[in-house]
């Protein structure tokens, strides 16, 4: 028989749940055979095409209640899909929960057995591998003892051991790397290279961008139970950690809020003879193309008009930020941090960043006007469009830092206790007065 040209595939799925909002509007419904209508759908999961070659693994990413968990249950068997069809081209093996079916009464050797007679495995098939699952979880002498008696830690690592042993041809996983203590955990990754190098196929799910760059050559993301992008993971993630997740209306309000302020709404009342921001927009740099979409490396300048009709008494400076969707200010340039003199009643200063350092992310670009010292607001604005960066790296973070490696033959310094002094020597003497 010829090998499928799929690991997986996955066609139109989709699961639909009904949500009662009491057990009475349940019953009433069972009891007039649906007449009654006492529920809503939910679509945890829709119209979701996955095409997984041998060898391949895919990374899943997404916020919470984004149909990650709904779809890697479908795919282990713990539940059906509404709509659509999958199938595999292989024996399947799951970690979405590690130790669970375990019998708390019975020992872990006889868990190991009847486990793997769970999961297809024969007697005879068990018997050649469980020396193999005992030594690999190393859970000594405890090995023959009640379930009951493990800690969560020797739990997990009995479940992994378990279906490793398995040997399926496709591997679930989800958000299994916090797996005892971090030797053992070294351990579980090393496991999954190892399998990856074997030709198999590998489901991943994980909040860790870094860990799905590093370990899948595809992945998804899911908003809604709805495919949002499928492909290269380093695009995917980067489209994935610009999209505002938790604070996007708070944001789109505060730039709102501040679109109105900057064209003279009622809520900022700034006097005539006041200096203020016309506008702002980003350019690629020594163009005339507007951009807000951009990537790690790029050279942009942002232009801003600004008019003080009275600069003698009110000299200005300038001060523009980088907030993340959090509204936490990722970095700022500052006029009169760099001696720049914004002379004039009116002008267009720009600011040119050239390699940008920001990586994957959506931003705010706050400006303010400034007195001479930089202390006191006499304006603020808020460029309307936010800037998309992404990176075709896998470097993750806020932004990218200006790095070099050498190697160095040096000997190991001095050991010293934190507190001892040691710190503090290079600090200048003081003599008593």
């Amino acid at each position: 028989m010829a090998p499928r040209e799929y690991a997986m595939e996955t066609e139109g799925l989709g699961k639909v749940y009904r949500m009662y909002h009491g057990p009475a509007r349940r019953i009433l419904e069972t009891l007039t055979f649906g007449r009654y209508q006492g529920h809503h759908e939910f679509w945890a999961l829709r119209d979701i095409d996955i095409k997984l070659r041998p060898g391949s693994a895919l990374g899943l990413c997404g916020a919470n209640g984004a149909g990650k968990s709904t779809l890697l249950k479908i795919l282990a068997g713990t539940t059906a899909p509404t709509t659509g069809r999958y199938r595999f081209g292989g024996r399947v093996a799951s970690l979405l929960e590690l130790g669970a079916g375990f019998h708390l009464d019975f020992t872990g050797r006889a868990n190991i057995t009847m486990n793997g007679v769970i999961m297809g495995l024969t007697r005879r098939e068990i018997g050649r591998k469980i020396d193999e699952i005992v030594e690999f979880a190393e859970l000594g002498p405890y090995i023959d003892e009640p379930v009951r008696t493990y800690s969560s830690g020797m739990g997990m690592r009995l479940g992994f051991a378990v279906a490793m042993a398995m040997d399926p041809e496709v591997l679930i996983i989800d958000e299994i790397f916090a797996v005892g203590d971090m030797y053992f955990q070294k351990k579980c990754i090393d496991k999954i290279y190892e399998f990856r190098r074997r030709n198999k196929t590998i489901l991943f799910c994980s909040h860790s961008l870094y860990d799905l760059r590093q370990l899948c050559d595809q992945a998804i993301w899911l908003h809604q139970g709805r495919c949002m992008a499928l492909g290269d993971p380093i695009r995917v993630t980067s489209e994935y950690g610009s999209f505002q997740r938790d604070h996007i209306g708070q944001v789109e309000s505060y730039v709102k809020k501040q679109y109105e302020w900057a064209r003279g709404g009622e809520d900022q009342r700034v006097p005539d003879e006041y200096p203020r921001v016309l506008d702002a927009r980003v350019y690629r740099m020594g163009t005339e193309e507007e951009v807000y979409e951009i990537t790690t490396g790029e050279d942009i300048e942002l232009r801003i008009w600004w008019s003080n009709p009275q600069p003698a008494e009110r000299p200005i400076n300038i001060a523009v930020g980088f907030m993340g969707a959090d509204m936490t200010t990722c970095g700022s340039c500052l006029t009169h941090f760099d001696d720049f003199v914004v002379a004039g009643t009116q002008g267009c200063t720009v600011l040119e960043l050239r390699d940008v350092h920001l990586l994957s992310g959506q931003f705010l670009l706050p400006i303010w006007i400034v007195d001479d010292g930089g202390v006191h607001r006499y304006f603020e604005f808020m460029v309307t469009e936010h800037l998309v960066v992404r990176t075709n790296t896998r470097e993750v973070g806020l932004f990218r830092l200006d790095h070099r490696w050498r190697t160095e033959t040096r000997p190991l310094p001095p050991h010293h206790e934190p507190g001892d002094g040691a710190a503090a020597s290079s600090a200048p003497a003081r003599s008593a007065s």
